[in-house]
């Protein structure tokens, strides 16, 4: 064994060692700084904290922290702090050049550490000093290091000075450059922190002028601000409004949990908050509906920072809401009690107008009448009771489609339903010797109730046939289109057709007739018009006199059929 290389051997492992704690060291220190610098969130205060403790650190006679900050116009200046100097020293370096010894630390290039800066290549080229101006601190050790965010951006420039040479060594110089990364964390925090509260400022600002109840609240949902609406309304105090869920107590308990629960859930969730409740004024200790609504201010990383939030007075709207759902009882009260009556009394005569009918027969066979006009009136009496029955078989269908509202929906061939109406007006067709074409190309089925469809086509085709022109055999003219979520059904004739100028609010009106010279109760349009209104859909007419009418039918179609 080699005994003279043992001490060599002990003398490498105690500089080991030594190189190990002082690496330590150097790490727990700057871990210490970090924890200091994150703890202060005031950004001057900050910064001169960072200078004063890297120069001591470093073992700097001076230094100075560089670091750029917008003004309230927006307008980026620099600024700067100092440790171990008085301010004059520096006067006019808040507008430091670009040289080539500055350059490469605001460029964020990487450190400069220098044992005597006068004798660097690139020291004292600059005109007019040529290096340090008159009057400024001399110095020979130099290190200088970019202060770096995480996004990469540079915030500023650490630089210390000496005016002996050989101060800085490379311990000092990972010392400073751990505390720079732990000072551009801090920096980021720090600026974010008073982004806030600049943020926060504003909003209050904004706040306090609107005539509304306004509030913000931190991302965990806890009340911190209400305006001065608040108070004057509730007649709270600051310190009872911002006390943990006292705002709670202004609410009606019966809208609490329902509201507590929604608020709750947009906290939980982000999403915006919108709920309608009541809260109880100071002046009368009555309750007035309000709109609530929140909405979470995020950061560029979509994290919630705050809620700003209204409480707008509704009540004026509420109380007309309220007035409109009372009358609309009221009217759906009067149209059930109006088609109750319709039904009660088209079911009550039904059966006077058969025994009438029968009795008139019995006369016409058995009783002997001498008057003159006795047939004439005969036949009168007879075509009257028609009217009547067929006036009554027509109110009971208004009162089926109310009732037959709710019944679902189901896809109907259209080509299939018009052959079924065909068969109903078999007789009158062949009379009229009528010619009726179909085109349910671009729309062959419809998603509609069945009875009301089948009753819409009977009557627009039994239309076309009663009031043909005696001038030409009837045509009638079917097609299905789709137009933007509604199918469109069209039913053409070339019959006698109407005047409907002066008088077009009138074709829909129950009981409205426009022709008189065939039988016709003056019901047919109005159940086809309430019938297509009910389901959401609307008619366009086209007419002429002499030569016809056309009837568009829009369908209200369901986007997800």
């Amino acid at each position: 064994m080699n005994t003279s290389a043992q001490p060599d051997l002990l003398v490498q492992l105690k500089e080991t060692q030594q190189k190990l704690e002082d690496k330590n060291k150097q790490l727990e220190l700057i871990n210490q700084v970090g924890m200091m610098l994150t703890s202060e969130l005031a950004l001057e205060k900050l910064v001169q904290k960072v200078t004063d403790l890297a120069t001591q650190i470093s073992k700097a006679q001076f230094g100075a922290l560089f670091y750029k900050k917008e003004n309230s116009q927006g307008e980026e200046i620099t600024l700067f702090t100092l440790s171990g100097a008085d301010k004059e020293a520096f006067s006019g370096m808040h507008s430091l050049r670009n040289t080539p010894l500055l350059s490469p630390t605001f460029n964020g290039e990487g450190v400069i550490r220098s044992d005597d800066i006068t004798l660097d290549p690139r020291y004292g080229h600059n005109k007019p000093h040529h290096g340090m101006p008159k009057g400024h601190l001399f110095l020979r050790s130099y290190l200088a290091l970019p202060v770096i965010s995480r996004t990469g951006k540079v915030l500023g420039g650490l630089f210390f000075g000496h005016p002996e040479a050989g101060i800085f060594t490379q311990y000092e110089e990972d010392l400073v450059q751990g505390i720079a990364a732990q000072a551009a964390v801090a920096i980021d925090n720090a600026r974010l922190f008073e982004a806030n509260v600049e943020a926060e400022q504003k909003a209050k600002t904004i706040l306090e002028s609107m005539p509304h109840i306004a509030w913000t609240s931190h991302a965990d949902g806890s009340i911190n601000y209400f305006n001065q609406r608040w108070y004057e309304y509730t007649g709270l105090l600051p310190e009872q409004s911002l006390a943990s869920d006292y705002w709670k107590t202004i609410v009606h308990p019966d809208d609490l949990e329902i509201t507590t629960q929604k608020w709750e859930q947009a906290v939980k969730t982000g999403v915006t908050f919108e709920h309608e409740y009541r809260l109880k004024q100071a002046i009368d200790n009555s309750y007035r509906w309000h709109l609530g609504r929140a909405t979470p201010i995020k950061d560029s990383r979509g994290i919630i920072n705050m809620w700003i939030g209204t409480c707008t007075d509704v009540q004026e709207v509420k109380q007309v809401q309220q007035g409109l759902f009372q009358k609309n009882m009221e009217l759906m009260k009067s149209n059930s009690d109006l088609d109750s009556f319709v039904y009660t009394a088209s079911h009550d005569l039904k059966g006077p107008v058969i025994n009438i009918r029968q009795i008139i027969q019995e006369l016409h066979a058995e009783a002997n009448f001498r008057a003159e006009d006795a047939e004439l009136l005969q036949v009168l009496l007879h075509d009257s009771l028609n009217q009547l029955q067929q006036t009554i078989q027509d109110l009971s269908e208004v009162v089926k489609v109310q009732k037959s509202q709710q019944e679902a929906d189901e896809e109907i061939n259209l080509e299939r339903l018009l052959e079924e109406v065909k068969i109903s007006l078999k007789m009158l067709i062949l009379e009229s010797n009528a010619q009726i074409e179909t085109d349910f190309n671009e729309a062959p089925v419809i998603a509609f109730n069945r009875g009301h469809l089948k009753s819409i086509l009977y009557n627009l085709v039994n239309n076309g046939l009663k009031y043909r022109s005696a001038a030409r055999n009837a045509k009638i003219k079917i097609k299905s289109s789709l137009e933007s979520g509604y199918v469109k059904i069209s039913v053409a004739d070339n019959g006698i057709g109407m005047n409907l100028e002066n008088r077009q609010e009138k074709l829909f009106q129950m009981f409205s007739r426009f022709h008189d010279h065939v039988p016709g109760s003056g019901i047919g349009l109005y159940l086809v018009n309430r019938i297509i209104k009910n389901n959401g859909g609307y008619i366009e007419v086209q007419t002429k006199p002499e030569e016809g009418s056309t009837f568009h039918l829009f369908f209200k179609q369901d986007p997800k059929v």
